[in-house]
């Protein structure tokens, strides 16, 4: 006697045997790369354009370019047609963009495509000539902040890195000297006091008030005292001469440099950096200190605190990298709007170059605009990246 079981949207199902409903209900295993890829249409990209408006030429002076819109144009072929034909299914992205001349004060607008991008199936696959492919979710280091712990002459001394999803990695470490230092992009060292001045604290007085606690202002006056600057301009010149050892370093080749560093446009510590960084210090949870991915004066003395109170507990312990709970999944539509981001400040930099050099009075957005950048990081990541790879849908027997 067979049991039929209708399944919604599918032809019912006949059972031969004792049938036992499962405990569970066996879940969609591609659900978080639709969830994902459908995140970046609809989120992703948006984010991704207002990083990049405006832009405007070296001299800030000439033009103002606005990407006004965006809108990606369905594709007028299915999966089926492309496999047959060797086509690759992809949507347009075409962006509305507005260019203001400032010295006529004269704005022109036009519709631009940027780029073709493959959309992803029903089942979580890319057709790209013709060909199934399928991109793998990578299992990477999660950004935010993770102590560590160096032996030197059976004494333990525990420092930290700050590792961003964008930018320079910095590296703190506590020395035997009594003071802590900070290393740039595994640069030449210099005393955390330089780093905390550049970053909002501007006076000794406001350094030494940040720091509470037993021991913690006096290992912040070791540190002053190994600090060679005493100003705010000093300590961008002493941080200069670390990173770029043998150029001239004035002070204001030093400000523009150390900012342009930390500024939003070169780094990012992630919402899931943040997230973390202020669970684990129980800091404001609130949506707006979500959305804040740079790095303040008040987070570098947090985590330089919390290094002095390790340094004094015994029996404390660093933090384990390879712990699972320090490691996060990185689907399809974060890796692909991390390569957009890298081909839109390609697009960003031609835009400038091309901005100083074009004539003001007949200047169109299209003339300004190479999207080659763009298009030549989208088929790298899907055409020669290793985590794309080919669906073998064949018997091998």
């Amino acid at each position: 006697m067979s049991k039929t079981k209708a399944v919604s949207g599918a032809r019912p199902k006949k059972y031969f045997s004792k049938y036992k409903k499962p405990l569970v209900e066996f879940p969609n295993l591609i659900q978080h790369q639709l969830d994902s890829f459908e995140w970046l249409v609809k989120h992703g990209l948006k984010n991704v354009f207002k990083d990049f408006t405006p832009i405007s030429d070296y001299s800030g002076k000439k033009f103002q370019l606005d990407f006004e819109s965006f809108s990606l144009v369905e594709p007028k072929i299915d999966e089926h047609y492309a496999k047959e034909n060797k086509l690759s299914l992809e949507a347009q992205l075409k962006t509305r963009v507005r260019l203001t001349n400032k010295q006529t004060a004269s704005e022109k607008e036009q519709e631009i495509f940027l780029a073709d991008i493959p959309v992803m199936t029903s089942h979580g696959t890319f057709i790209i000539n013709g060909v199934e492919r399928s991109i793998i979710p990578q299992l990477s280091r999660s950004s935010g902040v993770f102590f560590t712990l160096n032996e030197l002459r059976g004494k333990r001394y525990f420092g930290a890195k700050i590792i961003p999803n964008r930018g320079v990695w910095i590296e703190i470490e506590s020395e035997a000297d009594g003071a802590v230092y900070v290393r740039i992009d595994k640069k030449r060292k210099f005393p955390v006091t330089s780093l905390l001045r550049v970053l909002g604290f501007t006076t000794d007085a406001d350094i030494l008030k940040a720091f509470t606690g037993d021991v913690a202002p006096q290992i912040i006056k070791q540190s002053l005292e190994k600090d060679p600057a005493k100003t705010v301009e000093e300590s961008y010149v002493e941080i200069y001469r670390k990173l770029r050892d043998g150029d001239m370093a004035t002070a204001d080749n030093a400000r523009d440099f150390i900012k342009n560093l930390f500024s939003e446009e070169r780094y990012d510590l992630s919402s899931v950096g943040r997230f973390r960084f202020n669970k684990r210090f129980e800091l404001d949870m609130s949506d707006k200190e979500m959305e804040r991915k740079t790095l303040s004066a008040a987070d570098l003395a947090v985590i330089v605190n919390h290094i002095i109170t390790l340094n004094i507990t015994p029996g404390a312990h660093e933090d384990d990298i390879d712990h699972l709970g320090q490691r996060r999944v990185r689907f399809v539509g974060e890796m692909l709007s991390q390569k957009i981001f890298m081909g839109m400040t390609q697009i960003k930099r031609n835009i400038q170059d091309r901005m100083s050099t074009i004539d003001t009075a007949t200047a169109l957005p299209i003339q300004i605009i190479n999207q080659r950048p763009l298009q030549a990081r989208i088929k790298e990541f899907f055409t020669t990246n290793q985590l794309s790879q080919f669906m073998n849908q064949e018997n091998v027997l």
